[in-house]
């Protein structure tokens, strides 16, 4: 089974040298579901918000059947709805993607008269490796600004692309005044590129996906990530939170060369091999891992070891890289 792209890009997307930094879960930016799969048309809930924000209080998705554009702002979750009018989600609301981290000591800009291209110009320049996934937010007073939102789809779901032409609601909103909050990711083999931005109106009324805008006067704030984790539907978030950094890195690994023995996950990682099984039999008693008795495809050889993926009913679409361009 190949693994995705966006997923080998975003989980092995790490900092050049950062690799001895243990506070792995309080650098993490964590995203619920392979990307291609709600471009497919994976519309339906596998986790709840209150599950999603234990990975952090800043962010940006969707809910079940694409209901709305989801804005975490402070750690509260707000959905836009197809009317532009703005609700707090609850906790026990269920969602199919989305992105969070924590906004750690971010580095802050003043901008002044400034169109969307001007304000990712301002973004890069307060990233400092152009490999990391930057954490942003806006927040201020602009001359206008462009969002949309979608109604909640019906069975048998359509692919992304075709309810954003079919069922996509603009508004244009001018003067507009609140916070837009999300994520500059690099281009790295089929990731989500770009910056990418939900916004939320001071009052609490109205926002949504950002496609246009320009800043009157707005505080510009960039955090970075060193790790992006992809949280598998069967999984919990709060379960990667509490899996040990020792532990994660076999995972990644795994990830970056495919699947290896016992012998070679203990010589690339410095460890015995003992300890390398014992970090295997962890993983795979909560599912992160298989073995893959008698080789690759069962051909002999050595067992293997392999990042598991839940890829059941999974469709690739045909232009991923062209749809996640506009998310």
């Amino acid at each position: 089974m190949g693994l995705d792209a966006s997923l080998i890009a975003a989980a092995t997307l790490r900092k050049q040298g950062s690799d001895a930094v243990e506070n792995f879960a309080d650098d993490a930016t964590f995203q619920l579901q392979l990307a291609h799969v709600l471009l497919d048309g994976g519309y339906d809930g596998v986790a709840t918000i209150g599950e999603a924000l234990a990975g952090g209080d800043h962010g940006l998705g969707t809910l079940d059947r694409l209901d709305g554009e989801l804005v975490v702002v402070d750690g509260e979750p707000w959905q836009v709805d197809w009317h532009g009018e703005a609700h707090l989600v609850p906790p026990e609301a269920t969602t199919p993607f989305v992105v969070v981290t924590t906004l750690e000591s971010p580095r802050t800009l003043r901008l002044r008269d400034q169109s969307r291209d001007q304000v990712v110009a301002a973004v890069e320049t307060l990233i400092d490796d152009r490999r990391t996934v930057g954490a942003v937010r806006l927040e201020g007073s602009f001359q206008h600004a462009l969002v949309r939102s979608v109604p909640p789809q019906s069975r048998p779901y359509r692919p992304y692309a075709e309810v954003c032409v079919t069922d996509e609601v603009r508004w244009d909103y001018q003067p507009f005044e609140g916070t837009f909050v999300g994520f500059r990711f690099p281009d790295l083999a089929g990731a989500i590129p770009g910056l990418h931005l939900h916004g939320l109106s001071f009052d609490r009324r109205s926002g949504g996906h950002n496609h246009d805008l320009y800043v009157d006067d707005a505080v510009l704030s960039v955090g970075t990530s060193r790790d992006v984790v992809i949280v598998l539907p069967d999984r919990g978030m709060v379960d990667l939170l509490e899996t040990p950094h020792a532990l994660r890195s076999v995972q990644r690994l795994l990830l970056r060369r495919g699947p290896r023995t016992v012998t070679e996950i203990a010589a690339a990682m410095g460890i015995t091999e003992t300890e390398a099984s014992s970090r295997l039999d962890w993983l795979a008693d909560r599912g992160y891992v298989e073995v893959l008795a008698g080789g690759v495809a069962g051909l002999g050889g050595a067992d293997r070891w392999r990042v598991r993926l839940a890829t059941t009913n999974v469709r690739t679409g045909p232009r991923p890289s062209d749809l996640l361009a506009d998310m």
